[in-house]
């Protein structure tokens, strides 16, 4: 599955704007015409000689969104599910900027927060070493590393002694080599911020004071769906399992995903009323992702896996009756958009400057 969601997301997203310029500009320059994003300078030179460039380099970070919660399934027991969690994250309206519009590079580096995401609400067992390794490389993928590394970390304030979902003991390390390790952190955190400060910085005063677009993806009909839809999952369970307000509000697993879904409307009303639109915009699936994860978790918790299918019918019907069709009317060639798939073969390609 992660491997034909891999072939679909790569060939759809050639000709997007963002994959089409990456792909360019990494044949011009080492990091692609990146700044303050140091992983993108050490992984530059392998790009172009990847088949569609930058095209297969989102195809694989579509890929790993999908493999991201089978892993979760696995870890949970929930083998079964596996499957139909992953098209529930891949093809959810809440990724569309995500990975409908190439947006590679926030989306991996999103990705990889994950790990902290579950270790700070201890939604499943994350080994530290884990959390410190990813976070490390994410710092070094995209500029919206510090407000995502916060969104990341929220659910540290939200979890209760109630908040493990199939959690083992953690691991205990001598004091010395705890110290070493979270002193290796800190510096190479340190060191990757201050290589990344000036440039995230500078981006954030251009969009906050001179960007005037953005998307408005959040705000679309399908997007409002899904909400319902997971309120309806949760009524749901809440019925069945006959939870009150006391025993929600006393539930680590609730707090949080009341937080992040309230934290998608206090987006989706900034758009409304266009209070910093082009950055709300832009952490608007990164929010989507972790609800997602932390409503898989919650109804992981309270053993209502069959909670999931209103989502799942919501998002698949999303894609069915919406996606699929309106890329019949797309006139590929011309302000190409996803799912224009490839006119040739990677070796009959010529970019821009190239002979």
């Amino acid at each position: 599955l992660p491997l034909l969601v891999t072939v679909l997301f790569g060939l759809g997203a050639w000709g997007t704007s963002d994959v089409t310029k990456l792909s360019h500009f990494f044949a011009l320059e080492r990091g692609g015409g990146t700044r303050g994003e140091p992983f993108w300078w050490l992984v530059g030179p392998m790009i172009p000689a990847l088949p569609y460039r930058m095209a297969l380099v989102h195809g694989l970070v579509a890929g790993a969104y999908a493999l991201m919660p089978i892993l979760l399934a696995l870890r949970w027991g929930a083998r079964a599910w596996g499957g139909w969690w992953a098209l529930l994250v891949v093809f959810s309206p809440l990724l569309r900027t995500f990975l409908q519009n190439g947006v590679s590079r926030q989306a991996l580096m999103t990705l990889l927060l994950i790990p902290l995401l579950l270790w700070a609400g201890r939604l499943a067992p994350v080994r530290r070493g884990w959390v410190a390794a990813t976070a490390i490389v994410a710092a070094g993928i995209h500029t919206t590393f510090v407000p995502t590394l916060v969104l990341a970390a929220l659910p540290q304030l939200l979890a209760g002694p109630d908040s493990a979902t199939h959690q083992k003991p953690a691991r205990r390390f001598p004091p010395g080599r705890r110290l070493v390790g979270i002193g290796a952190l800190a510096i190479g955190l340190a060191v990757l911020l201050a290589l990344a400060a000036p440039m995230a910085w500078m981006k954030f005063q251009a969009y906050a004071l001179k960007e005037t677009f953005f998307n408005s993806y959040a705000l679309t009909l399908p997007m409002a769906r899904l909400q319902l839809a997971m309120l309806i999952g949760a009524a749901m369970v809440c019925w069945q399992r006959r939870l009150g307000w006391r025993r929600l509000l006393a539930c680590g697993h609730s707090r949080q995903l009341a937080v992040f879904f309230l934290l998608l409307l206090l987006m989706q009303e900034a758009l409304r009323q266009g209070w910093v639109p082009s950055i709300t915009s832009r952490l608007a699936d990164t929010a989507g992702l972790f609800l997602l994860v932390v409503w898989l978790a919650w109804l992981e918790h309270h053993r209502a896996r069959w909670a999931v299918l209103p989502t799942l019918l919501v998002t698949l019907s999303y894609w069915l009756f919406d996606r699929l069709p309106e890329s019949l009317t797309v006139s590929c060639g011309h302000n190409d958009s996803f799912f224009c798939l490839p006119d040739r073969w990677p070796w009959q390609i010529r970019w821009g400057a190239e002979p």
